[in-house]
């Protein structure tokens, strides 16, 4: 998630982390994203989009690990993810199968395989600890959001402590990388580098998969407020529902930006030799949408506390 210190932070990305036509994203959306609850209540005694917020929420808590209803592409298929440790060792593994193909014409030595496996197993073994953590303080955050009243604080103190978690874990995925690439000798890195100029990189328009993470977690935070709504209760359900598509706006809007930094990432990453300069700038670009995006998160969930809508 989000760490002050974002020139230390690293976000793994693959495939699912170039959004070119932006506006076919708004799609994504069970509502339009122009409308507004009206202050008046249909036959139903529900504000207007009352019925598609229920049936988004009933569809993402069950299905602890599909994301929710409009999920697109290669996100569709497979868990969602929300640490970064298998990602990183996934990337890892790619570099190192590309090393070992014979097809590739690297030919490495005994030696340096066993210098790649080694890498890999210390990287694994590192990671372990750290991402068991993170996935506890994740699950604590989900928690704390299906509470009746969020404590926004607390929510903030363990983005941070993620944040802080996910950088070191992302400090030692790139000493792993350039541990990786170090193996190579100078003839062997010409010919790495020379074959990722005519790769073609990863191709999709996916969204990151922390934007359906957050969207999921607005959600779980909206169910829970709902639930607790009586028929007296229309104004505050009409306004609480406003706070929600708004939320879920600001959520998108940097989320479709995020993304575009992560498939910028993604391209160098997918590349056999990986220039960690210009990942880094890269990265150091992506760090202020990464913390603003995590921050719109809180604030959208801090909005549909009983006490923002009473």
């Amino acid at each position: 998630m989000y760490r002050k210190d974002q020139n230390q932070t690293f976000k793994g990305r693959v495939s699912v982390q170039v959004c070119g036509a932006l506006v076919g994203l708004l799609l994504l959306f069970g509502f339009p994203i122009g409308t507004h609850a009206e202050n008046s209540l249909p036959e139903s005694g529900h504000p207007p989009g009352w019925e598609e917020v229920q049936s988004l929420s009933k569809w993402v808590i069950p299905s602890q690990s599909r994301g929710w209803v409009g999920v697109q592409g290669h996100e569709r298929d497979k868990p969602m993810t929300v640490t970064p440790g298998n990602r990183f060792l996934r990337i890892l593994g790619s570099h190192a199968h590309w090393y070992f193909d014979r097809q590739n014409g690297l030919g490495l030595s005994d030696s340096q395989k066993q210098r790649v496996i080694q890498v890999l197993i210390r990287t694994r073994n590192r990671l372990v600890r750290l991402d068991a953590k993170d996935l506890f303080l994740v699950q604590r955050f989900e928690a704390a959001v299906a509470t009746p009243s969020v404590d926004v604080a607390l929510l903030g103190r363990l983005n941070e402590r993620i944040g802080e978690i996910e950088g070191e874990e992302g400090g030692i995925f790139m000493g792993a990388l350039e541990a990786l690439q170090q193996v190579l000798l100078p003839g062997q890195r010409k010919i790495a580098v020379a074959k990722g100029h005519t790769e073609i990189p990863p191709l999709s328009v996916d969204l990151s998969s922390a934007v359906f993470f957050a969207d999921r977690i607005l959600a779980i935070r909206w169910n829970r407020l709902q639930s607790g709504f009586t028929a007296s209760d229309g104004s505050a359900e009409t306004k609480a529902l406003a706070s929600y598509e708004n939320g879920r706006k600001a959520i998108l809007a940097l989320g479709m930006e995020k993304t575009a930094w992560d498939k910028k990432a993604g391209d160098l990453l997918s590349r056999p030799v990986v220039d960690l300069k210009s990942l880094g700038a890269v990265e150091k670009k992506a760090g202020p949408i990464e913390g603003q995006f995590w921050e719109a998160l809180i604030r959208a969930v801090g909005s549909l506390n009983p006490s923002s809508i009473r």
